[in-house]
């Protein structure tokens, strides 16, 4: 039939770009687990981060199997493994959507959590001289262009860090042309970043419920139209 060969292609297709977005997914997963060992990030209350990355971790597991399946799958017709495959759809589906919700429900409370926490670490900057502390600072200002929380106004009786200015051609902040320092704070554009990242994060999952949704679809009518017998068995 043209359409159950139509069909197959698109499952083929769509099951490939799957492999390589687990594939994504889990490369990523490790790589955030490994650094959240690392400084630094080794010195914060990553718990529950580290916890998010590693259920995440297991979410790109889970579609790389899953887009494995569906690939053999399409090309064999093979009735056992189009029921693995919708199974493990399903259970994929679940996982997705309470990773979507999750992340939706508790991105005020991840915004604010990274909030308070930067903000505790520029007060803390020159006090505890801790380099984890002074790196993570140092990384968020260069990285969004801001200087402080409210300002270099946090830095009273300090030079701001050299983070605060867009070269590191100098020795130190004070020889920072005017034109080049970042005057303002990182209260309102850290929130915005984790924000965009976490609607980027529920755009990619939500994105990736469509297409397992059409997957299980599709998959449901090859394996109705599929000969009775296993052509793997």
């Amino acid at each position: 039939m043209v359409l159950k060969g139509c069909i197959r292609i698109f499952l083929f297709v769509i099951n490939t770009i799957t492999v390589i977005f687990g594939f994504a997914i889990t490369a990523i997963g490790i790589y955030c687990v490994s650094k959240s060992k690392t400084e630094p990030f080794n010195d914060m209350e990553t718990g529950s981060l580290v916890g998010f990355i590693v259920f995440t971790l297991f979410i790109g597991l889970f579609v790389l199997t899953l887009g494995l399946l569906g690939v053999f799958g399409s090309i064999t017709q093979s009735p056992k493994m189009m029921n693995v495959y919708v199974g493990l759809i399903v259970v994929v589906l679940i996982l997705e959507l309470v990773l979507l919700v999750g992340s939706l429900v508790s991105k005020k409370k991840i915004i604010g959590t990274a909030k308070d926490g930067f903000e505790d670490y520029v007060g803390e900057y020159y006090q505890d001289l801790d380099a984890n502390i002074q790196k993570a600072v140092d990384a968020i200002q260069s990285s969004l262009e801001c200087c402080g929380f409210n300002g270099q106004s946090d830095y009273s009786g300090h030079l701001p860090p050299l983070s605060c200015c867009n070269s590191d051609d100098y020795d130190d902040f004070s020889q920072c042309p005017d034109s080049k320092k970042f005057k303002e704070g990182c209260k309102e554009k850290l929130p915005k970043f984790i924000g965009d990242v976490v609607n980027l994060f529920a755009v990619i999952i939500g994105f990736a419920v469509v297409l397992d949704v059409i997957s299980m679809i599709g998959a449901f009518y090859v394996r109705r139209n599929s000969p009775k017998y296993d052509h793997i068995a």
